[in-house]
């Protein structure tokens, strides 16, 4: 097994995303999106915490995800590798789009919300253009769900 494999099987492992929260929170790069890039010869993606508040628990849970400046918006991506449902960080933003992201070591309050019809379009070509794998991660589900295209808008403080 390659090192890089066994880097990626940490990296999506429970303890390796609290790790990566932890490095992204005090230094502002990820663990796991340089092991991805690594790992699938791609280029390393700036990261984003994001925070979100849960839908059910009402906690606040917090996920560690590339960040992608398309046009004039902030973005990420809900593909979960392209399993059939979406990941549980866009379910509690559908609850609540209050949301926090830690961008190069800052916090701020920000509003969350998918983008739909001809933006998500335009979006989702810059996005892909710059990250080709979420193409196949949507081919992967097609029959289940479009990825959601998630915009970043910043709020005043709250």
């Amino acid at each position: 097994m390659k090192i890089t494999d066994l880097i990626v099987r940490f990296a999506v492992s429970s303890a390796g995303a609290a790790f990566d929260r932890h490095v992204v929170r005090y230094t502002g790069h990820s663990f796991v999106s340089f092991a991805f890039a690594r790992a699938y010869g791609v280029d390393y993606n700036a990261p984003l915490l994001l925070t979100t508040i849960g839908a059910r628990t009402a906690k606040k849970r917090s996920v560690v995800l590339p960040l992608f400046q398309a046009g004039k918006h902030l973005a990420v991506v809900g593909s979960k590798g392209g399993m059939r449902s979406d990941p549980h960080w866009v379910h509690n933003l559908r609850a609540n789009p209050e949301v926090w992201i830690r961008v190069d070591r800052k916090l701020r309050p920000a509003r969350a919300r998918i983008a739909m019809g001809q933006e998500r379009v335009e979006l989702w070509r810059e996005i892909t253009a710059l990250a080709p794998v979420y193409l196949s991660y949507q081919e992967n589900c097609r029959k289940t769900r479009e990825i959601p295209v998630v915009v970043l808008e910043s709020c005043p403080t709250r």
